[in-house]
């Protein structure tokens, strides 16, 4: 404002000295010069006429948060699983209208045991920073696999007390005609073979460790022990678990009774575990009899009863039981039978528990 009141006052002495050294030279002396028209400081510089500063309006507050953040389980909130296989938990998504996206800050209490069945429940929490707190549940049922039953005629073939000396011929037997069955294995010190069995196709079922009955039947804990035994020697030879077991002498056996009610009770607590214990349906004889023609027989009058049979052979340290078994594959795929593995869903034999 002031460099404008400074260049108006240099404008007016310049043109008074223009003015007065015209007349000095004689030229244009008694002219009349028109007035000069200045602008007025006072239009620049009046402090009245600045415009006014605007102010900043102030930001309308936003409502109070009380919207909880929206919690959506992904997958079912009701799922059953088998007892034994992995569990996946589905997962979720949680998205609040002012946080944007809160997946990370879910919190999931509870846990899923797949070693034993029952039903199970999961909660998950989130909040959001206004502290409104959504939860859901998901309720998860570890359970026994459903049965699958077979069409037509089809006969589980199962050898216990093996592997043994005859195992290799067995199994060339088995092969030559594609027959596929079911072991249930010891401890025994010929472990070596197991993998040799599940090469050919066939299932490792968990006999015992010891078949020694006064050790397994001593007591819960005794028989859990050997159980244990079992199940890692499969382990190790073959790098799988099985699910899949026998008891010694069978869940109706009467020599467990040194320890009162442990069938009743191994039974339960297996089953919860999460295997599948297999009795049988037809016992070939060979535990009471040498005779491979009446063990022969025996196998295809009881067969007959049904269309779904497990059969129970010990042909791996028998050689009178091991001669009836080419035969009977063949008579029994004469007869429009079908071979088949057990397998976790096939169809179950249980005897009535006398202990």
């Amino acid at each position: 404002m002031q460099k404008k009141v400074l260049r108006t006052l240099i404008l007016v002495g310049l043109l008074g000295f223009c003015a007065c050294g015209k007349a000095e030279d004689g030229k244009d002396a008694g002219a009349t010069k028109a007035p000069v028209e200045m602008e007025n400081p006072s239009d620049e510089i009046s402090p009245t006429d600045a415009p006014e500063a605007t102010a900043t309006p102030e930001p309308t507050p936003l409502p109070a948060d009380e919207t909880a953040p929206e919690l959506t389980l992904l997958g079912d909130a009701t799922m059953k699983v088998v007892a034994r296989t992995e569990f996946v938990d589905p997962g979720f998504t949680a998205v609040d209208d002012r946080d944007g996206d809160v997946a990370a800050q879910v919190q999931v209490s509870g846990e899923v045991n797949v070693n034993w069945c029952d039903t199970y429940t999961l909660t998950y929490t989130v909040s959001d920073a206004a502290g409104n707190v959504s939860t859901v549940e998901r309720v998860v049922e570890v359970a026994q696999p459903e049965t699958v039953v077979p069409e037509g005629k089809v006969i589980y073939m199962t050898f216990d007390d093996g592997p043994g000396d005859n195992t290799r011929e067995l199994l060339k037997i088995l092969d030559k005609y594609q027959v596929k069955v079911t072991f249930f294995v010891c401890a025994n010190g010929v472990e070596y073979l197991y993998p040799e069995i599940k090469a050919g196709g066939h299932t490792l079922g968990a006999h015992c460790g010891t078949h020694n009955y006064d050790v397994v039947y001593a007591s819960d804990e005794a028989y859990f022990k050997d159980l244990e035994t079992i199940m890692n020697a499969i382990y190790e030879k073959t790098g799988e678990y099985t699910t899949l077991l026998r008891f010694p002498g069978g869940s109706s056996n009467k020599v467990s009774k040194i320890c009162p009610g442990i069938m009743t009770r191994i039974t339960e607590k297996v089953t919860k575990m999460g295997y599948q214990y297999f009795d049988w349906h037809v016992d070939s004889g060979d535990s009471s009899t040498k005779d491979t023609a009446e063990i022969l027989e025996i196998m295809k009058r009881e067969v007959q009863k049904r269309n779904c049979s497990i059969v129970l052979q010990h042909p791996e340290h028998r050689d009178f039981s091991l001669a009836a078994v080419e035969d009977f594959i063949v008579w029994a795929l004469d007869n429009g039978y079908t071979f088949l593995p057990l397998d976790p869903t096939s169809p179950n034999a249980h005897h009535r528990v006398n202990n």
